[in-house]
């Protein structure tokens, strides 16, 4: 045997080499499926978990909006006293949230939050836009939510628009909208995925979100996944995400040491170095997976919600994560093999039916729960449960994910008390301050009668007309419900009868003619526009028509645009424009302060009569603004 191998040492050593060769090359082959399938399948999960993730983040959002509609359409719309806070708080706490405005059933936007940087979009008649028209109409029609295509915004930015359609008393009454631009939710979900480029696609096709390098993996050409994002209760149609590895993910899972185990075994031809080379690689597909694993695990642990997992009795299979042993107060080896602790007699029927909402809609989504921590505490909780292995009725399991929602109730809670507090107490404060000034002015009447001297008592009565001008505005404030303007021409009119009956004496017959468009106007631009007036007819009773029995004032307030345009006519001897500049008397010298107080442009025209024009912005903002 020995001298046949000698002399046929060459030969059989060749056979020998090629077939441990083919041996090789059969086994590399068939791992190097192996781990094509397992990379495959490791972004196919990623792309699932992320997909998942921007569904919540988006899901989350849509559901804030539906709160803030749902309190509207509960309180038949007198939560609209507290909805800029509201608003304004929501926009404060998420990023994604641009704007939240208020759009009218005629199509108009009256509200806005954040009203700064806003401002334009105030008035803006949305029915004249073609790019909105026909979907805030169709969410009047259809009842659901609207959600745009991704476009840019009167503001500026892009974003997509999401209309909830507000109803009550039977009717429709317009939509809370909101600008939202979710890069900043979806970057977080992005962090530590690196290795994977993920773009993101409106129902128009409209790329509105990428991350990490665009450069494919040269080695994995084909793996590119393509989830849809569906929104539930929206017509925003199916967004589509793309998610394909990068060079980022061929650095991390290069194949080159795979193709030098293999040039290795094939030059050595020893069955001992292709076994450990098999052996090897196979470590290394499983010790990747491992990690991923354990990735997976980890992110589980360190989540700041509870998550666990259960089977369809209820019973704690797999994990129970420290947030859950925090929130509830059971550690894992207490939970795991047994029925979910928290779960106490009075709520078993409640989980039967959450657990049949779950098998047959295959999720639940942010439902408030009440149940039970180990101390016997009550604790809210907003609940998440989506399946998770298994399609059989005996292996299947439940991913349970919780929050706890106990603080976010109470503090709920007491910023309703605290804004009823504070309603009263701006209410007293108006009346307060309207009936300290009517002692002040019945004061003036009681030194007033001890006067002989008719010039002094008519500046008296003067001064009482002033401190009447901002009297009448807390005196409508404390009788409204908005506590931060009034309706300018309600106010207007009673001005006007009191400085009328202050001068009227019977022997001049001096009419007063007025056109006011129903406007509300703020405290802050009310008083000074009503001092304003005062004094303006006063002016025109003591001096325009002193040489005659017969006179006509006109006053007029329109809205043009976002401005307010006040027209005030008599026809009197008229006044000169370089007097009403240069004067030091204490009317005039009033009027320039008032009309420079309200930022107003104005024009003086003396030729037959006096007419005196000027224009102001209207200032959205309340009582409590620095104007």
């Amino acid at each position: 045997m020995e001298k046949f191998f000698e002399k046929y040492r060459l030969a059989s050593s060749f056979l020998i080499g090629v077939f441990l060769s083919i041996l090789v090359v059969i086994m590399w082959l068939g791992n190097q499926k192996d781990i094509e399938q397992t990379h495959k399948k490791k972004v196919e999960e990623t792309a699932q978990l992320v997909t998942l993730q921007f569904e919540k983040a988006v899901q989350g959002n849509i559901n804030t909006l539906q709160n803030l509609k749902n309190r509207l359409q509960i309180t038949n719309g007198s939560y609209f006293d507290y909805w800029e806070y509201d608003a304004g708080l929501i926009v404060e706490q998420d990023p994604s949230f641009l704007f939240i405005e208020w759009i009218d059933s005629t199509m108009v936007i009256q509200k806005v939050q954040p009203f700064e940087g806003n401002e334009e979009a105030i008035g803006l008649d949305i029915s004249k836009l073609d790019y909105r028209r026909e979907d805030w109409l169709k969410t009047k029609k259809d009842s659901i939510i609207n959600f745009t295509h991704w476009l840019g915004l009167v503001q500026g930015p892009q974003a997509f628009l999401i209309d909830a359609p507000v109803f009550y008393d039977g009717t429709f009454q317009g939509t809370i909208t909101a600008g939202m631009n979710f890069t900043s939710q979806f970057d977080l979900v992005m962090q530590g995925l690196d290795q994977y480029h993920v773009e993101i696609l409106d129902d128009k096709g409209t790329l509105f979100y990428q991350y990490g390098e665009s450069a494919r993996a040269e080695n994995f050409p084909s793996y590119t996944i393509e989830n849809p994002i569906e929104l539930n209760n929206t017509d925003s149609g199916s967004w589509v995400i793309h998610v394909y590895p990068n060079t980022i993910f061929e650095t991390a899972n290069s194949s080159l040491g795979s193709y030098l185990n293999l040039v290795l075994g094939l030059a050595l031809s020893i069955l001992i170095s292709v076994i450990f080379y098999y052996m090897q690689t196979a470590f290394t597909a499983q010790k990747s997976s491992r990690h991923a694993n354990e990735k997976i695990r980890a992110l589980i642990e360190s989540s700041p919600m509870g998550i666990y997992a259960i089977d369809t009795n209820g019973v704690v299979r797999d994990f129970w994560n420290k947030a859950a042993e925090e929130m509830l107060g059971w550690r894992q080896e207490e939970a795991i093999g047994r029925f979910m602790p928290h779960i106490g007699q009075e709520w078993k029927d409640d989980f039967k039916e959450l657990m049949d909402i779950s098998l047959k809609e295959g999720e639940i989504k942010n439902k408030e729960i009440v149940r039970q921590r180990k101390d016997g505490s009550p604790i809210h909780m907003r609940l998440n449960v989506s399946k998770l292995v298994g399609n059989g009725s005996e292996n299947q399991q439940m991913l349970a994910i919780v929050e706890d929602i106990t603080k976010e109730t109470e503090y709920k809670k007491q910023l309703e008390n605290s804004v009823h507090e504070k309603e009263v107490l701006l209410s007293e404060v108006h009346h307060r301050v309207k009936n300290n000034l009517a002692i002040i002015v019945g004061l003036i009447e009681l030194q007033k009668e001890g006067v002989p001297d008719k010039k002094l008592q008519m500046i008296l009565k003067e001064t009482q007309n002033r401190i009447y001008s901002i009297s009448g505005v807390h005196e409508l404030l404390y009788n409204t419900e908005s506590f931060t303007e009034i309706t300018f021409g309600e106010y207007a009119v009673k001005l006007i009868d009191r400085i009328r009956s202050m001068f009227d004496s019977g022997e001049r017959n001096i009419s007063i003619e007025h056109q006011f468009e129903s406007r509300g106007l703020n405290i802050n631009q009310a008083i000074p526009l009503g001092l304003l007036m005062n004094e303006l007819i006063t002016n025109s009773f003591k001096h325009a028509f002193n040489e005659q029995n017969e006179g006509k004032i006109f006053i007029s307030f329109k809205e043009k645009g976002e401005s307010i345009e006040v027209v005030y006519q008599d026809n009197g001897k008229g006044f000169d424009k370089d007097i009403f500049e240069h004067s030091n008397t204490l009317g005039v010298t009033l009027i320039r302060t008032l009309i420079d107080q309200l930022n107003a442009d104005y024009t003086i025209q003396s030729v037959e009569g006096f007419k005196f024009t000027f224009y102001f912005e209207a200032k959205g903002r309340g009582a409590h603004s620095n104007l």
